[in-house]
């Protein structure tokens, strides 16, 4: 792909992304239909094997965005100066929210092209595009003296961490292949 797509104006380039996402998110890649993808995104099939050259290379396209949008965002607008884990987490969880917001089958397409990954290998896959992601955001400018004398750091940080991941893993295996999500329900 070319950088055709990065040309348009934010809010079409958005539209083309959400829609091939809803597609593939609700139907297989051999499945999943350019023509509905067009008349989602308002654009000619011819816009859209403009910008890529084929339905392959929009879904490989995709499967990379999904990673760099959210690791990326994440590097960009997480203060890294916040010496608080539970507030860095929760800054992170923000802005997640809204990376959703703005791509709501974002989380579904996610899930349908990880169904077969664990934990670990979503971890890899996150490195890849931002090495070192995971360990900088649990341990970059942390203050572990905000943790009590008494208790065992990286035994603490281990169920934090553990938790955190369950807790994501969870949700993320409430939702169905192909859901659109509704940030403000879920954050609620």
């Amino acid at each position: 792909m070319d950088d055709k797509i990065f040309n348009l104006d934010e809010k079409k380039r958005i539209s083309i992304i959400n829609s091939a996402m809803e597609e593939f998110s609700k139907n297989t890649y051999e499945q999943a239909s350019t023509n509905r993808i067009v008349k989602g995104a308002g654009i000619s099939k011819g816009s859209l094997f403009n910008y890529f050259k084929s339905k392959k290379a929009l879904y490989d396209y995709l499967k990379v965005f999904s990673v760099e949008e959210i690791a990326n965002t994440i590097v960009e607008k997480v203060n890294w100066e916040e010496p608080d884990l539970l507030n860095r987490v929760s800054e992170i969880t923000m802005i997640k929210m809204d990376i959703l917001r703005k791509y709501p089958h974002l989380l579904g397409f996610t899930k349908r092209i990880n169904s077969y990954s664990s934990i670990e290998d979503l971890k890899m896959i996150y490195g890849a595009y931002v090495p070192n992601l995971y360990e900088k955001v649990y341990s970059e400018n942390i203050d572990f003296s905000l943790f009590r004398e008494d208790i065992d750091i990286k035994a603490a940080m281990n169920i934090l961490i553990w938790t955190f991941e369950k807790l994501g893993e969870n949700y993320f295996n409430r939702i169905r292949v192909g859901e659109k999500i509704d940030v403000d329900e879920m954050a609620h």
